[in-house]
Order: C-alpha cells, then structure tokens, then sequence
C-alpha cells in the first residue's frame, strides 16, 4: 500500500494534500510544496500518521499555525502534519480549560475571558498555538505557560500518550521537556481563577 493510501485510512481525503504550497501555511507566506500535507483531526489521529511516516520511512515535520517559520522554496520532501484548525475544539469546566493543541492562545484567552477566569491575560497577543506555547513555555508581559499550566497530553517518539503534570514538565524560559524529548503535544489543561471580566479586559 502506498503512502497515501495508508494515511487515507487513518484520516478523510480532504484531510490529505499533496505537493501544497508551504506559503499556504505560514505568517511570512514562503516556502514551496510538501510532498504531502496532513490536518489530523484527533489526538489518536496523530498518533498513527506518524506511525506510518516511520514505518515507510519517511520524513514528517510538525506544525501549528506557522507563525514565525520559514520554508525553503524547494518545499519540504516528506510528510507536513498541522496540528491547527482541525484540533481546536476548547471547554471550560470550572476554574479548568482544557483545549486541544491546535487551538491559537489567543482563542484560549477569549475563552478564560467569557468564563471570567484570569491568569490568561498575558497570551492574548501571543501568534501561536496551544501546543507550540507548551512546548516552548511561551510567554509575555511577565507571564508565562507554567504559571497556569496543570498538564499536558503529549505523544512520545514511541507513540505512547501520556499524560504529564506541569511538575513534570521541565517548563524554563523557551523550552521544556517536550521539546527536549521530542514530544509533541496534542492537548493541555490550565487551571485558572475567577476574576472580575472588566479586569481581565
């Protein structure tokens, strides 16, 4: 079975494009064709897109938004997973926000906001994804994601989910154990407080 065959039984066929301009997919609107380019819409769908790439032997890069990233005119040669709008459902339980990695932090803010829970505010003007922020503790105006991050679900190289407490986390300024490991984060929850919604605007 060939490559796209293989990953059309994991995902639906529009989930799955091939030769798509990379500029398609980035802030700064460069970078040529990937071979293929996969949306996976759930974290067990990720799990197994790379499962394939691995077991076909073929490259894969992970992205969210694609803020801030350049790519070659040449295009990429291999698989491009986006973790972004097909993973960006959010839910409030509580003090609690749970939200799949390819949500932006801005829509995470909005969402704290609506709910009237504050610790948030700092990542409101940040250009990336949940997932991103994790990963490189992103942060602005004196906050920063291991202030309100509980946990994070993350897929290690050996396709295992786990689910590991901030602790755990190894969160400093720009990096964590996610990106050290390799890991690649596919949801996260933050835990929050109440405040007064004017405040928080």
């Amino acid at each position: 079975m060939d490559l796209y065959s293989s990953l059309c039984t994991i995902t639906k066929e529009e989930n799955i494009l091939r030769d798509e301009p990379m500029c398609r997919h980035t802030t700064f609107r460069v970078g040529g064709p990937a071979d293929f380019f996969v949306t996976p819409k759930a974290k067990e769908e990720v799990r197994d897109v790379i499962r394939i790439c691995k077991e076909a032997g073929m490259p894969y890069y992970i992205i969210g938004n694609g803020s801030n990233l350049l790519v070659s005119d040449a295009g990429y040669r291999g698989v491009i997973v986006q973790i972004y709008k097909e993973m960006n459902e959010v839910r409030v339980e509580g003090e609690r926000v749970t939200a799949q990695a390819g949500v932006l932090l801005s829509k995470v803010a909005s969402a704290a906001y609506n709910a009237s829970l504050t610790g948030l505010e700092f990542a409101a003007g940040i250009p990336g994804t949940l997932g991103g922020a994790v990963r490189m503790n992103a942060g602005a105006y004196g906050g920063e994601m291991k202030q309100v991050l509980e946990s994070a679900v993350v897929l290690t190289q050996e396709g295992e989910l786990l689910t590991i407490p901030v602790e755990e986390l190894g969160l400093a300024y720009r990096t964590s154990v996610v990106e050290k490991k390799d890991y690649v984060v596919v949801e996260a929850t933050l835990r929050l407080k109440k405040g007064d919604q004017a405040a928080i605007r």
